[in-house]
């Protein structure tokens, strides 16, 4: 990749349960104005209740448009340590999926499609598809997010699951991190859709105006929130 980039953004989230901060992601966003691409590479910090030290890794690499074509998350904990790579070709519409453990590399295949939306355990990486995803302004807008059920040996193929999700308004309202004001917007997700019965408590995110940057993420007990942000735009 072109060594001619720009960090966009950095900061910091705490993981929050309870009145618990049991792990800190610390991230970077840079641009590739040569190759019109972003990239963010992320780092989760995290005590276990074994009492061992987990550490998560991400490197996540889009397109102009925001669609990853390249993502790289890297585990350890103890002495267990698994890779998996994804390698999207955005031409063909292929998923080139890779998971390494000390047992050895396991590969496979599969179609993606532009409504499809890979996730990874970095909050920072959470909300990109806000950015190419086209919203129903006057409901909830299905959303498929495909995730991996691999943690330090290889169980199976990807997983895709439908979330719901409803912006309360795309109008720019104040947030605040640290008593500086942000330009953001509230996206709710929810387990139905709005013509089920049933429906679950929403969980409510605020997502920067700009490059659709995650600040806070709140469901029950759970919270997840910037603690620190610097911008260099």
């Amino acid at each position: 990749m072109s060594e001619n980039s720009k960090i966009l953004l950095e900061g910091t989230y705490q993981f929050i349960e309870g009145e618990v901060n049991y792990s800190q992601e610390n991230f970077k966003f840079y641009q590739f104005p040569d190759l019109q691409q972003f990239r963010l590479d992320a780092e989760i910090l995290a005590r276990v209740e074994t009492g061992e030290f987990l550490k998560i890794l991400v490197r996540y690499e889009m397109n102009h448009h925001y669609i990853p074509f390249f993502i790289k998350v890297e585990k350890s904990m103890g002495t267990k340590s698994a890779t998996e790579i994804y390698k999207f070709d955005t031409i063909e519409q292929e998923l080139k999926y890779t998971f390494q453990n000390a047992d050895g590399i396991k590969e496979f295949e599969r179609p993606l499609n532009a409504r499809q939306y890979l996730t990874t355990p970095a909050f920072s990486t959470s909300t990109f598809f806000t950015l190419s995803k086209k919203f129903d302004q006057t409901g909830r807008t299905s959303v498929t997010l495909v995730s991996s059920p691999n943690e330090w040996d290889f169980v199976g193929p990807l997983q895709e699951k439908v979330v719901y999700g409803e912006f309360i308004s795309r109008d720019e309202s104040e947030f605040k991190i640290n008593g500086k004001v942000l330009e953001a917007q509230k996206l709710c997700l929810f387990e139905h859709s709005s013509h089920e019965k049933t429906d679950g408590e929403a969980t409510n995110i605020f997502i920067s105006s700009y490059h659709g940057i995650p600040y806070e993420l709140t469901h029950g007990d759970q919270k997840v929130t910037m603690k620190n942000l610097k911008k260099n735009y």
